[in-house]
């Protein structure tokens, strides 16, 4: 048979029955949610794995809500969202999980049940395994607005122990784990504290040791080397605490600052000193807030004693106030910064003034070296800041340096030469397309024959699967150049707000300094947030 003349018959655009689905991603944190697993970042970074494979996907717009809660769908992001549906521009949406989409179960159900569907949008939510396009989605849909639901119960239960609680708290009941050191929970009774005769005389030795002049760090040392037992390491013993950790716990100066201090030994309970304000973080609470019950069980330390040792307490803090005040003694700007090179423990920073000049100087110590044998003893405080300060002067001059080199626009010049190879392939891609169409035309229109063109639509599909192999690595290459170049900006731009400053801040280390270490030999390590 005579074929149909087709000249100048060029290559492509094969078109499928397949639907492409133009896909709007939306990503959700709340004010609480702080747990890095539920990040802005981490939530984008799953949903565009989850698309970056799928043809039928065609990713038009990120929304974003921070800080913004599920219960409700008053949200920014969501509401352009909405708009970019109403405006035909987004027929699928994809969230993490529906806990992202939102927390209000019947307006959850709402959209996913009756808007979404009559609007004809595709539902994903990939943690879930929620498709809305699938078979099954209504089963699994309605499993997980019983979750919802579920959460929102356990979290009225939980409100309503609290309160619960509250009231046994006001008619001075202990609600503790554990009854404070000295004391036991009474068998009868686990609401009612009982005197721990085995060990309420420790409680009063601490009560005379302070009288008589010690410190809260003498006192410390004195039960070491007695080989009595800390507060953690006799629950240990009794089997209270199982972890291994806590087996060989020392007594420190702040364990005894808080029982020199604890209204419970003269038989006074003192709760709600904490609060929870999400799903694992406490905070301490206001003094105002806390439940003071007097006599609600027998005292070890009576109350002349115990109000004696806070004169004494308030006395000592007094004279050091005092002491700072005269010396004009600043912040300790290293603090949780510096840590100590033998036990790893934080240095604390202290102050002492020098007997024959009254004149006083500060220093770091680790409070390990005489509690817990540490190797380390004490270093100048002035020693340590200038050492600290001289280096970040040095960093700050090489990333000067690295300025002048970036200004030479060598990262400029890469991104430009790997634009261009990008534009090269796009436009190949561009005519392979223009190729199916026209191919697909003669086909039907019988200028080819059916072998004809199968075989120059996979001759064009395998041209174009290279060439977007080749589009993808590198729009990598430019996404890693880009990253670089940000994270060097931002670097640089914050070791440049600090280029002229002639002292050493706390502002400055938080932004610099990671961590720094000092060792027994006096050999310093600092490790910046940004490597050179």
């Amino acid at each position: 048979m005579a074929r149909k003349s087709r000249k100048n018959v060029k290559e492509i655009k094969f078109t499928t029955n397949k639907e492409i689905y133009n896909v709007g991603i939306y990503l959700r944190i709340s004010v609480l949610d702080k747990e890095d697993i539920d990040t802005i970042e981490n939530q984008k970074n799953i949903i565009l794995d989850y698309v970056k494979d799928k043809e039928e996907f065609n990713l038009v717009e990120i929304y974003e809500d921070s800080n913004k809660t599920g219960t409700n769908f008053d949200r920014s992001g969501f509401k352009n969202l909405l708009e970019d549906i109403k405006a035909s521009k987004i027929n699928c949406i994809i969230v993490k999980d529906l806990s992202r989409f939102g927390r209000n179960y019947i307006e959850c159900g709402n959209y996913l049940e009756k808007i979404f569907p009559f609007m004809n949008i595709r539902f994903i939510a990939i943690n879930d395994n929620y498709d809305s396009k699938n078979e099954n989605s209504s089963e699994i849909l309605i499993m997980h607005l019983k979750n919802i639901i579920n959460e929102i119960y356990a979290k009225d239960i939980s409100k309503k122990v609290s309160t619960v609680f509250r009231e046994k708290q006001k008619r001075g009941e202990f609600i503790g784990t554990w009854a404070s050191y000295g004391y036991l929970k009474s068998p009868n009774n686990k609401n009612k504290l009982i005197i721990n005769t085995e060990i309420s005389y420790i409680i009063k030795e601490i009560f005379d040791l302070r009288l008589k002049g010690y410190s809260y760090n003498k006192i410390a040392i004195f039960l070491n080397e007695k080989n009595i037992l800390s507060p953690y390491a006799y629950l240990y013993s009794k089997g209270f605490i199982k972890n291994d950790r806590f087996k060989d716990t020392k007594w420190l100066e702040t364990t005894v600052k808080k029982i020199l201090s604890n209204e419970i030994y003269i038989g006074n309970l003192v709760q709600r000193k904490y609060k929870t304000i999400s799903n694992k973080k406490r905070e301490k609470n206001n003094v105002e807030d806390y439940i003071i019950v007097e006599n609600t069980h027998k005292p070890i330390i009576s109350k002349e004693i115990f109000y004696k040792v806070q004169e004494i307490n308030e006395k000592i803090k007094q004279i050091y106030y005092s002491r700072n005040k005269k010396t004009k003694f600043r912040e300790n700007i290293l603090k949780k910064y510096i840590k100590c090179g033998e036990c790893g423990k934080n240095l604390i920073k202290r102050q002492k003034e020098r007997k024959e000049n009254s004149k006083v100087y500060s220093f770091f110590e680790c409070k390990y070296h005489r509690l817990n044998n540490c190797k380390f003893t004490i270093i100048k405080s002035n020693y340590i800041e200038e050492l600290v300060f001289n280096e970040i002067k040095n960093q700050i001059e090489v990333n000067i340096n690295l300025q002048n080199i970036l200004n030479k626009n060598i990262i400029s010049l890469e991104e430009n030469i790997l634009n261009n190879k990008i534009k090269d392939i796009e436009k190949e891609i561009r005519k392979i397309k223009n190729f199916y169409k026209i191919i697909y035309e003669d086909y039907i229109n019988k200028i080819l024959l059916e072998e004809e063109y199968i075989f120059n639509k996979n001759s064009y599909l395998e041209k174009e699967k290279v060439l977007l192999e080749k589009k993808e690595l590198l729009e990598i290459e430019l996404k890693n150049i880009k990253n670089n170049l940000s994270m060097q900006n931002k670097c640089l731009i914050e070791f440049f707000e600090f280029k002229n400053k002639n002292i050493l801040t706390r502002e400055l280390i938080k932004i610099l300094i990671k961590e720094i270490i000092i060792f027994k030999d006096k050999t310093m390590k600092i490790y910046f947030n940004y490597k050179n």
